[in-house]
């Protein structure tokens, strides 16, 4: 007798969802399947273009001997080893010991002898004397403390040969101010690439840049600010600097006096004395009366006083 009961439908919608849920579950390429075709060449060929582009500006040469300061984890301290040969030097230059660490790992394992680690000071980055050809400064020269760049320029200058290259490759887009902090340090520009083009822009980027300088054969003459008072904060931060660099404070007595600045009472406030001494120094000269400079300034102030 045939049973009455219904007889279940075929489960055809099985084998399409288990070929859904195995779609979904993360695999070799995760949940999305491979990668598009081209995608990885694509950011092989973005990385060697940055390559070439760094490599350019350092222009590297096999014997060479370059510091990689503020390295991080060595991102361009190995292709620039390669590039120097083993007849060269790469001295790799950070004051973070955790990204050194990295480094020093990397070198054991792919086996490299030309590179030398160095764990630096903010205000020094402890090269030695006289002993490179250039020095390479990638996304950095916007982290030095203001305080500190005195001396960190004066270390690089020092470390190198007459005629030495400083590349700066930065994407902070301050280029002036890092050319004239620079200059006041001993450096020559040869060469300035104002937006720097072709280069991954990141999100916190206000343009990428690069300047090329070189170690002057002789100082140049010490650029003061003529503005304002003499005992006003920013001319005793620059004069000490000045002193500084004609070996006339050592450099633990320049932190003495950085210190001993910004703790005085009435401490330098970028946001309205940059103002006050260029309006100061615009009246003194007529290019604005007193009256209209005076009242610049007061606006100047409101402003800094409602942020």
């Amino acid at each position: 007798m045939p049973d009455p009961r219904p007889r279940p439908r075929p489960r055809r919608l099985l084998p399409l969802l288990a070929c859904l849920l195995g779609a979904l579950t993360p695999g070799p390429f995760g949940p999305t399947g491979p990668p598009l075709a081209g995608a990885e060449e694509g950011a092989e060929d973005l990385e060697d273009a940055e390559r070439r582009s760094i490599f350019a500006l350092i222009e590297p040469r096999q014997g060479e001997v370059i510091a990689d300061v503020g390295c991080g984890t060595g991102r361009w301290t190995f292709p620039l080893a390669r590039a120097v040969g083993a007849s060269g030097r790469i001295y790799a230059v950070d004051i973070d010991p955790r990204k050194i660490d990295v480094v020093r790992q990397r070198m054991a394992v792919e086996a490299v002898r030309n590179v030398e680690i160095i764990h630096s000071l903010p205000d020094d980055p402890m090269l030695p004397e006289a002993s490179l050809e250039a020095v390479f400064l990638n996304n950095v020269i916007d982290y030095v403390e203001r305080r500190a760049l005195a001396g960190f320029l004066e270390g690089i200058r020092l470390a190198l040969k007459p005629g030495g290259r400083l590349l700066i490759r930065d994407p902070h887009g301050n280029p002036d101010r890092v050319i004239a902090e620079c200059y006041r340090a001993g450096f020559t520009l040869i060469e300035a690439q104002i937006p720097l083009t072709g280069v991954p822009q990141p999100a916190f980027s206000s343009g990428w840049y690069a300047v090329k300088l070189r170690r002057g054969e002789s100082r140049q003459p010490a650029i003061l600010p003529r503005l304002g008072k003499p005992e006003r904060h920013r001319f005793r931060l620059h004069l000490a600097e000045e002193l500084f660099r004609e070996g006339l404070l050592t450099r633990e007595e320049l932190r003495a006096r950085w210190e001993a600045i910004q703790n005085a009472p009435g401490a330098f406030d970028p946001r309205v004395d940059e103002a006050r001494d260029l309006l100061e120094a615009a009246a003194a000269v007529g290019v604005l009366d007193e009256a209209d400079a005076g009242a610049r300034l007061a606006r100047r102030v409101a402003e800094a006083g409602a942020k």
